[in-house]
């Protein structure tokens, strides 16, 4: 029972004595009456003509001392004063930020040294070579890839120019023509497609015996091309198709 009023009471003093109000009471109670402390603590009962406790009465027991005192300084304390240093940090800070202000006005001011311009042309210097050799880097790249670009061309413009004949096998052209020979369709569509060519004339599409799907046959195997304005021509492929029809027929 003992032990937990003993808690109980620590328990009090701490709170109040950590308390920002108590706390700072205390200690302007102890400063405006630290004479009381002093003889309470410090002198002893034979050199006061009374006993402790009727001189600390009768010499310091004023109310103003006592509380008022205390509290004016408790409230001061508490609020005044925070005020104060948050007002002295920000004007601080604000002391701070014009002397950085102030040394960079000054620092571009001033002059470079010798030793700095130096340092600062080499630098200088230094950037130059870099983009320079950047520069070129890239320039080297463009004309590898234009003259990969035009070996493309060439090369494309190669396969173009390349006969479709070289292409295609002989045996594939026989075997396209034989095939073309025994389909008699196929065969007068032929005949008719050679009659147009080698007569100049332009009514191939219009004629009703070549159908859309005779001329697709025969130009989806490379053997006429639309040379425009309804004109066609035979190809390479479309002439040795020709000429191994007729060594069949002849033979």
């Amino acid at each position: 029972m003992i032990e937990e009023i003993k808690k109980s009471i620590n328990s009090i003093l701490y709170e109040r004595v950590s308390s920002p109000l108590f706390g700072t009471f205390i200690v302007s109670w102890l400063i405006w009456n630290w004479k009381i402390c002093y003889l309470t603590f410090f002198v002893d009962s034979d050199k006061i003509e009374l006993n402790k406790i009727d001189y600390i009465i009768k010499n310091f027991s004023q109310i103003e001392y006592l509380i008022w005192y205390p509290i004016i300084s408790t409230i001061i304390l508490i609020t005044i004063i925070p005020f104060a240093s948050n007002g002295a940090y920000w004007l601080n800070l604000w002391f701070s930020q014009w002397k950085i202000d102030k040394k960079k006005i000054v620092e571009k001011k001033q002059l470079l040294t010798i030793e700095q311009s130096i340092q600062l042309r080499e630098q200088v210097s230094d950037m130059e070579k870099r983009f320079d050799n950047l520069l070129s880097n890239k320039n080297n790249e463009i004309k590898q890839l234009e003259l990969t670009i035009d070996e493309l061309r060439q090369s494309n413009e190669k396969v173009k120019s390349t006969p479709t004949s070289s292409k295609t096998n002989e045996k594939e052209i026989k075997e396209l023509a034989l095939r073309i020979n025994q389909n008699t369709e196929l065969k007068n569509a032929l005949d008719k497609i050679n009659f147009y060519i080698q007569g100049g004339y332009t009514g191939i599409a219009q004629d009703q015996k070549l159908s859309s799907k005779l001329l697709n046959y025969f130009e989806s195997n490379d053997i006429i091309s639309n040379s425009g304005k309804g004109m066609y021509e035979l190809t390479n492929i479309g002439k040795k198709v020709n000429k191994y029809i007729l060594d069949v027929d002849f033979s």
